[in-house]
């Protein structure tokens, strides 16, 4: 068992100021004025008020009260605190806002400086105590009051720089998801990141207006989900037109696209027809065009749904377009009494038994077939997803422009994308060559050596112990991986789910994919993409309905 590891008292400053440094030497060129301030006055401060300053913009504020601050590693706080004010990276707040002096203050403080406005309110929440006080007091009134009753030496701060610190977050990491907690967990060595080349090459911004645009799209979504959680429909169609303007590059406009169809999605339940229709049309990403084609046959437009479809079939997006085109083009030509071919009903190898309760039912199928094979793991996707990212590892880590802003990334962001294969596709191609022409078990096994325990969005090694990966390669022919692999290539982030429940496994008789469906369940659209998909290459598939004994 591996000793744990002690952290240096000031781990976060170490932290912060790598974070810094990196945006700085990247982006230092397409920072404004104000954040070329900021990180100036940052350097500029002393030790004790760099570290109070990290602190307290790493916490929920906005405001803080003096007295509840503690922070031992940074020996006398007033030291401190009087260091981090002179240098400008805190601030002494005499007229706090309303809301955020109404969230700072503890339920009995509420109570105790508004008695009136809160007669009878007791055991009500605190968020209902902050919510009659704002609809029931002038801001001023509010502070006012407070100042009455703040005992002395009691005092408020705030962080003036916390837009400039969520901005060099953003550069760094290229998202609003990660964060600071990242550095922490590669330091105590929970998560190991491959290493890929970092430079001003490969940052994810080109110039200022690609900054600004995407914070102004996670502006837009941030009203949007605003706006769905009031029932506000205004505001939700005013969404609409910024929404038609084009990103200023491909990965903005990606995101673009992902918050075109959210949009698009909620007008479609307002019946705001025209404008779910505008928002798909400018979408490049699946679902927009089945959206599309669902729009026009609720209002009737069904031979202009059938011309979309026919579009679609000449350059089909994904595996969930295809899918959706063999249900819905016989279905639009036969309701405009045009000739059809009928789709096939599917027909999967099928199993029925009859077990004793257990749960989930997955593991009591699994005992089941634990007597007629040697092997029978409870896999779902981490044996398909596992191999595919050994076999790809170094196509998945190319450092493509773009594809990798930050240390601590399992994968490319274009990973789930439609131009993950496309920006690939010669690597990626001559890839497959040298699995189809080499030992395709001995690779693999090689890479699994190599990258073990390595953070890659495809592998959860927990699930996947280099002793089933061994028995896997020598039951499964090299050519049913490779057929399964090129699948996933066509569209990573439809492909990589599906996969049966069950892997059995017997170096004598072979293997098969068991998907398991307990009483009153049903295959979901990729589970049948995928057992198609196994009945077309000869891949041993079955589906085992379970229903439960009387006894």
């Amino acid at each position: 068992m591996n000793s744990p590891i002690d952290l240096d008292p000031l781990y976060y400053r170490d932290n912060f100021e790598q974070l810094c440094s990196t945006v700085w030497l990247q982006y230092e060129d397409l920072l404004s004025e104000r954040e070329k301030g900021f990180y100036q006055a940052y350097l500029q401060a002393e030790q004790s008020a760099r570290c109070l300053f990290i602190r307290l913009v790493s916490r929920r504020g906005p405001l803080f009260r003096r007295e509840q601050l503690d922070y031992p590693e940074l020996g006398d706080l007033e030291i401190a605190l009087a260091d981090a004010q002179q240098s400008g990276l805190l601030e002494t707040v005499e007229e706090p806002e309303a809301e955020a002096l109404v969230q700072l203050l503890r339920k009995a403080e509420l109570l105790q400086i508004y008695p009136e406005e809160l007669a009878g309110m007791k055991s009500q929440r605190k968020a209902e105590l902050e919510q009659c006080l704002l609809e029931n007091l002038e801001p001023g009134q509010l502070a006012s009051r407070w100042r009455d009753w703040r005992q002395q030496g009691q005092t408020l701060l705030d962080v003036p720089w916390r837009d400039c610190v969520e901005l060099f977050q953003l550069l760094f990491f290229g998202n609003r998801r990660q964060g600071l907690t990242e550095f922490v967990l590669s330091d105590l060595g929970v998560v190991r990141h491959w290493a890929y080349p970092l430079d001003r090459g490969q940052r994810l911004f080109e110039d200022r207006e690609q900054i600004d645009d995407y914070l102004y799209l996670a502006e837009l979504r941030d009203v949007y989900e605003l706006a769905v959680e009031n029932g506000d429909t205004d505001t939700v169609l005013a969404l609409v037109q910024p929404l038609l303007e084009k990103g200023s590059s491909a990965v903005l406009e990606q995101r673009r696209d992902r918050l075109r169809n959210r949009v698009a999605r909620q007008l479609e339940r307002l019946q705001q027809w025209e404008d779910a229709l505008a928002l798909y049309a400018h979408s490049s990403r699946h679902p927009a065009r089945e959206r599309r084609v669902r729009v026009l046959q609720a209002r009737g437009d069904l031979a202009q749904a059938l011309a979309l479809c026919e579009e679609m079939s000449g350059q089909p997006w994904c595996e969930a377009e295809l899918d959706f085109l063999s249900r819905q083009v016989p279905a639009l030509r036969k309701k405009l009494g045009l000739e059809f071919e009928a789709r096939r009903r599917d027909s999967f190898k099928e199993e029925k038994l009859v077990l004793d309760f257990a749960s989930p039912v997955e593991l009591a199928a699994a005992a089941h077939y634990s007597e007629e094979w040697e092997q029978v793991h409870y896999v779902e996707n981490s044996v398909a997803n596992g191999l595919f990212g050994l076999a790809f590892w170094e196509q998945i880590f190319q450092p493509l422009p773009g594809a990798f802003v930050n240390p601590f990334q399992s994968a490319p962001l274009d990973m789930f994308s439609q131009d993950f294969y496309r920006r690939r596709k010669r690597a990626l191609d001559q890839r497959l060559q040298e699995l189809t022409a080499g030992d395709f078990a001995t690779e693999l096994l090689s890479a699994y050596d190599r990258y073990q325990d390595y953070s890659n969005r495809w592998i959860n090694w927990r699930y996947l112990p280099r002793d089933l990966v061994e028995m896997c390669l020598a039951v499964i022919p090299d050519r049913d991986w490779l057929a399964i692999f090129q699948r996933m290539l066509f569209d990573p982030e439809a492909n990589r789910s599906g996969f049966p429940d069950l892997l059995a496994l017997d170096p004598g008789r072979g293997y098969c994919l068991i998907e398991v469906k307990g009483p009153g369940d049903q295959l979901q659209l990729n589970q049948r993409r995928w057992l198609r998909f196994f009945q077309q290459q000869g891949i041993p598939a079955q589906v085992a309905w379970v229903q439960w004994s009387d006894d």
